[in-house]
């Protein structure tokens, strides 16, 4: 987080919390006020940009989304894989061809970077790392369609990327899919008080968990250093959610990722949970999940958590022969929630 952009922050009542290995807003400081749409900041996020005129080119070897289908007005997710087929990274990108912009967990970009740029000096393109100097800001519920266009002159439809502003200083809105509306607003660091008090006073700001747990209850993993490198993308359901092209050609694992879609073989998948009565004190991810009691057989671990309105969100990879007994995380019990989406049988080819 850049500093000024923490100090301004701290001037609004935030106070700061880890969020796997990078700052996040824990809390404002004062009642929350009962007002709509929600605002948060967005630093446990951040941007990797794959610049020159084979960006596209390099990168399509290593992504599992199809890079034929970004563009500038046009953000699609994806992935990255590890040799074995393990999930290291999930992002959102978008660009033009020689200048791709990917949107990841802030602690992932250092990884990824190092990742690709074993690869890169054989490509005429390179990776540039914009560190703290973009913010992101969120918009969640109510009204935040027309503040979106309000700063940005329109409001994104679902897949599309839109940029205004000034060319030496552009920012960028994204909409996240999902059953309510939430946006992201990507800027430079100088533009991003401005555009916080602009939008302050009419919405109410929210901390980082918030917004997870909104992104949890959409049933979207955005995986980070401890949950990464464990799982296949369909662990994840990633195919379910248009992260994976099954029609482009071979990436980083993909003979792994195809294996395991074709063949249909696959102990675990995600579900979505919730535990009743949790303000705090979130399960750490990578906690076991339990058959029957506290005590009983490990049958999966938790990848997402996040603590909202008295309950706790929380994403768990569980084996799918347990899924419907009694789970628990600690000494909490599980109550299994719908997926906002359909998850498809592998065995049919994609």
């Amino acid at each position: 987080m850049h500093p000024d952009w923490q100090q301004f922050l701290d001037r609004q009542g935030a106070h700061f919390e880890d969020v796997d290995g990078v700052p996040g807003v824990a809390a404002f400081d004062g009642p929350a006020p009962c007002m709509q749409p929600e605002l948060a900041d967005l630093s446990p996020l951040g941007l990797l940009r794959i610049e020159g005129p084979e960006a596209a080119t390099f990168f399509q070897g290593y992504a599992t989304c199809d890079l034929r289908d970004v563009a500038p007005d046009r953000a699609i997710p994806g992935a990255l894989c590890s040799r074995e087929g393990r999930t290291i990274a999930t992002f959102r990108v978008w660009g033009a061809p020689d200048a791709l912009t990917l949107r990841l967990h802030r602690a992932l970009i250092v990884p990824v970077r190092d990742l690709l740029a074993r690869f890169i000096v054989f490509s005429k393109a390179e990776l540039v790392e914009p560190g703290d100097s973009t913010v992101g800001l969120g918009l969640i519920g109510d009204g935040a369609e027309a503040m979106v266009a309000e700063i940005c002159g329109a409001a994104p439809e679902p897949g599309e990327a839109i940029t205004a502003g000034p060319a030496d200083a552009p920012h960028v809105a994204l909409r996240n899919r999902g059953e309510r509306a939430r946006f992201e607003i990507w800027m430079p660091v100088a533009r991003a008080p401005e555009i916080w008090q602009q939008l302050a006073h009419r919405s109410r700001p929210i901390p980082w968990s918030r917004w997870a747990a909104h992104r949890i209850r959409a049933g979207y993993i955005e995986l980070s250093p401890r949950t990464a490198g464990e799982y296949v993308p369909q662990a994840l359901n990633l195919q379910a959610n248009g992260l994976i092209s099954f029609k482009k050609g071979c990436y980083l694992g993909q003979e792994v990722v195809a294996r395991t879609q074709h063949l249909g073989k696959l102990k675990k998948r995600m579900y979505r949970f919730s535990i009743a009565g949790l303000e705090g004190g979130t399960p750490a991810l990578g906690s076991p999940v339990r058959l029957h009691d506290p005590d009983g057989d490990k049958v999966g671990e938790v990848v997402a958590a996040a603590s909202d309105a008295g309950r706790c969100e929380l994403l768990g990879v569980v084996r799918i022969d347990a899924v419907d007994a009694p789970l628990f995380v600690g000494k909490h019990a599980l109550e299994l929630e719908d997926l906002p989406y359909d998850v498809p049988a592998l065995s049919a080819r994609a």
